[in-house]
């Protein structure tokens, strides 16, 4: 079993505080993988009433599998780069989430092609098992 715990994400991520949404990778394989983020009181993402602005699950979604990504190459010893949304397909939102939440995010790739990742993304409430959102996303790698 690996251990995700000393995988450093603010070391490795492009993103830093307050804008990284990706506190722990929970598991992954060559396909696919899970991460938490909590929502904190500290996060720019909020609006006035605590709750998680939608468009951050999106957010949430790509820096998970940009995490998972990068994990997996340094793993192997693999370079890795930069990454940037190319575009989002069929993201639909379901409820949202507030101070305290923890989000799970279950990220798939779907396809790649050349340095574009297509990936899907099930964004969870731990807490009460919701769906918040779901997606597709296309995320481009640049070299």
């Amino acid at each position: 079993m690996k251990n995700y715990k000393d995988f450093n994400l603010r070391k490795n991520m492009i993103h830093q505080p307050p804008m990284l949404m990706v506190d722990e990778i929970l598991c992954e394989n060559s396909m696919s993988g899970k991460t938490l983020f909590r929502v904190h009181k500290d996060c720019i993402f909020l609006n006035s009433r605590g709750v998680l602005q939608r468009t951050a699950m999106i957010e949430i979604a790509a820096q998970s599998f940009a995490a998972i990504d990068i994990f997996q190459k340094k793993e192997k010893g693999l370079k890795y780069s930069k990454g940037f949304i190319a575009g989002i397909r069929d993201f639909q939102f379901f409820s949202d989430a507030k101070i305290d939440d923890e989000i799970i995010c279950n990220t798939e790739k779907i396809d790649e092609l050349g340095q574009l990742y297509i990936t899907k993304a099930d964004l969870i409430n731990k807490k009460t098992g919701e769906v918040l959102a779901k997606g597709e996303i296309r995320i481009y790698e640049m070299l």
